[in-house]
């Protein structure tokens, strides 16, 4: 856009008279030049506000200044990307503007204290006596006279408006200096609303993306509650409901929301449900709890999850819940507890069946026992009788025990060492017994059957063989530990104080049928058994 000089014609003075120009005259003159400067910055004004474009207003700008004060050339310096500040528009008209745009010139930096503070520079002609480096830098621009004006904005110096004299001297007058100063007052400010523009238009974009992630995250997640057995929903700090998504029945969000959970549900099923939810409102604690309500007329139970909602200063405003209906799972959980205590009744009824059994073969051998004279035989039917016996006491102890697949061993070996010592011990008021067992040792059914099968044989050994040679006195004790970090096994020791003649612990001897019968049931345990003999008689077995 070019803008039009006004015409001074009418100022002209007819030669043939002589010159002479009043003060009233004079006056006009200036004002005359006023209001043809005013015109032409409003033209530059009304250029910029014709684009957005900071780049189209400071070309504009800069041509047209080169037109408008004549000059060989006008330029708007701004710092580059290493803060120096370069010709980043050179007006059109120059003939050497494209070797000019992006150019240093030192006439910027030596003035640098000066432009910062907002006072222009004014050179009406390069002299000898000018410092080398800007003498050096108007031979380089082929500057004879320069002026430069600062652009600020916000008293913060971001580059200049220069005028340039090329062809000769030049008396830059104060009212070409404020021209331009007040033309740089108004690129300033379009350069700081561009900026504006250009962050606004940045926050915008940025905005757009934050809200299309959001939209995108919302339709991700309104697609798998739609498809999820879940209710989400927020309420206030009175316990309105506030927003809710896939609410039942019917996915119906109006008839609840500013509602609360008094005015929907009965009173026995409103009451534990504003409890929970009050807790948390109060103590800013989340909680999660089991509920259960009554939906079109059937009971469904919820997984409830309630946390605090709180607004940006951190104050709990309300909160927020999800409930994952579970009632297909507590249907399965009650009908797996229902076919549970069935099978538990019948293993409780196939235990102590099997323990009758047992029993009556005991008895059995009782009765047959009682018609044999010799006593090695009778001997023999004893063993077999308490070995049926420890077997009946596992299956005991498991139809009184809660848990069908382990007993409580301690119970057992209590049970299982009283029988032998009143069938074996000629005084059993003789025979000190101590037991050191972890209390909450507990084993499965066939350990626990090897492991009382080893002690039948171990103590009836010591009751039968060890004590009789001393007068039926001694002491047997029997300690278990259950297996831990530091000792990944368990160990059963069963000791007496007696030495016991070395053709008894024989594992090869055929009088030993119930030490042969140990190392069998050591083996079926992956077992390590040790004798340790001396003044006593102490077998160790790790398993």
């Amino acid at each position: 856009m070019s803008v039009e000089q006004p015409s001074n014609s009418h100022l002209q003075v007819n030669s043939s008279h002589p010159t002479h120009i009043t003060a009233l005259e004079q006056e006009l003159i200036e004002l005359r030049r006023q209001v043809s400067r005013q015109t032409l910055l409003n033209q530059i004004v009304q250029a910029m506000r014709g684009t957005l474009v900071l780049e189209d207003i400071l070309q504009t700008t800069v041509d047209q200044l080169h037109e408008t004060l004549n000059v060989s050339r006008c330029l708007i310096f701004r710092p580059d990307g290493e803060s120096q500040m370069t010709a980043h528009h050179v007006s059109e008209a120059t003939a050497q503007r494209e070797s000019i745009l992006g150019v240093y010139c030192d006439f910027y930096r030596y003035h640098h204290q000066e432009l910062s503070q907002g006072e222009p520079v004014v050179v009406p002609q390069i002299t000898p006596n000018f410092p080398d480096v800007l003498i050096e830098a108007a031979q380089d621009c082929e500057i004879c006279a320069i002026l430069i004006v600062p652009l600020l904005d916000q008293n913060s110096y971001i580059g200049g408006i220069s005028l340039h004299q090329c062809d000769q001297a030049r008396e830059w007058k104060r009212e070409d200096i404020e021209f331009v100063q007040a033309i740089a007052d108004h690129c300033a400010i379009a350069i700081h609303q561009a900026r504006l523009y250009a962050k606004l238009q940045r926050e915008l974009r940025e905005r757009h993306q934050v809200e299309e992630a959001l939209r995108q995250s919302e339709t991700r997640f309104r697609t798998v509650l739609k498809h999820a057995p879940l209710v989400v929903f927020n309420q206030d700090q009175e316990l309105r409901y506030t927003w809710a998504y896939n609410v039942v029945p019917d996915d119906d969000v109006d008839a609840i929301l500013g509602k609360s959970d008094s005015e929907l549900l009965a009173p026995q099923e409103a009451q534990p449900l504003i409890s929970i939810k009050q807790r948390v409102l109060t103590s800013g604690i989340g909680m999660r709890e089991e509920v259960s309500l009554t939906i079109n007329g059937e009971l469904r139970y919820y997984d409830l999850t309630v946390e605090p909602l709180r607004n940006s200063i951190g104050d709990v405003e309300g909160i927020t819940c999800a409930a994952m209906d579970i009632s297909d799972r507590k249907y399965i959980e009650n009908q797996l507890k229902i076919s549970l205590q069935q099978k538990e009744v019948l293993f409780q009824e196939i235990h102590h069946r099997v323990k009758n059994n047992l029993q009556l073969v005991s008895s059995l051998l009782d009765l047959q026992s009682q018609q044999i004279d010799d006593p090695e035989i009778f001997a023999l039917f004893q063993a077999s009788q308490n070995r049926i016996k420890s077997m009946a006491l596992i299956h005991e102890e498991l139809y009184q025990f809660d848990h069908l697949q382990r007993i409580n061993f301690l119970n057992y070996i209590e049970n299982l060492t009283y029988h032998l010592i009143q069938t074996y011990a000629i005084h059993p008021e003789s025979i000190r017994l101590h037991l050191n067992i972890d209390q909450d040792l507990s084993l499965d059914l066939s350990t626990a059957i090897y492991c009382g099968l080893i002690l039948n044989e171990l103590i009836s050994n010591a009751l039968k063989h060890a004590f009789k040679a001393n007068n039926y006195k001694g002491h047997i004790w029997i300690e278990i530990y259950s297996k831990k970090k530091e000792n990944p096994k368990n160990k059963l020791i069963v000791g007496n104080n007696k030495p016991t003649p070395i053709e008894l612990i024989d594992f090869n001897s055929p009088k030993t049928l119930g030490l042969q019968l140990v190392r069998a049931l050591v083996a079926q345990l992956n077992g390590k058994l040790e004798i340790k003999k001396a003044n006593n008689t102490v077998f160790e077995i790790e398993f």
